[in-house]
C-alpha cells in the first residue's frame, strides 16, 4: 500500500518550516526551482520511492492557492510514496510544530 500524506504550516516561513522539518526528521532537504513546484522549493529523497516536498501553497501559473481547501496553510510537506505515515504523523505531531496533517490517502 502506497500512502500520501499532505501538511499544512501556519507561518509564511518557508525556511523555518525547513529547519523545523530538519531537526524534527534527521533529514536535510534539497532545494530546488521550477515551474511546477515554484521559484523556490525544498525536496528529500527522490522519485523512485518515498519523498516529501516542501512548496508555497500558491499555483505558480495563476498565483491562486496550489491546494485550494486549504489557502489558510502558506506552506505544504507533501508525504510521497511513505510506508510509514503513522510514524511520520507522530514525529510531526510531537516535533514540528506549527504542521497539521491536512490529508491522508492510501492508494
Amino acid at each position: 500500500m502506497t500512502i500520501y500524506d499532505l501538511y499544512g504550516f501556519s507561518s509564511a516561513d518557508i525556511d523555518k518550516a525547513k529547519s523545523i522539518l530538519e531537526t524534527a526528521l534527521g533529514i536535510r532537504f534539497v532545494a530546488h526551482s521550477g515551474s511546477y513546484h515554484g521559484d523556490r522549493y525544498f525536496i528529500f529523497g527522490d522519485d523512485e520511492g518515498e519523498h516529501f516536498v516542501l512548496k508555497q501553497n500558491v499555483d505558480p501559473f495563476d498565483d491562486e492557492p496550489a491546494e485550494m481547501d486549504y489557502p489558510e496553510h502558506p506552506i505544504l510537506l507533501y508525504v510521497n510514496d511513505t510506508s510509514r505515515s503513522v510514524d511520520l504523523q507522530k514525529i510531526i505531531a510531537k516535533k514540528a510544530e506549527g504542521f497539521v496533517l491536512l490529508r491522508h490517502e492510501e492508494l
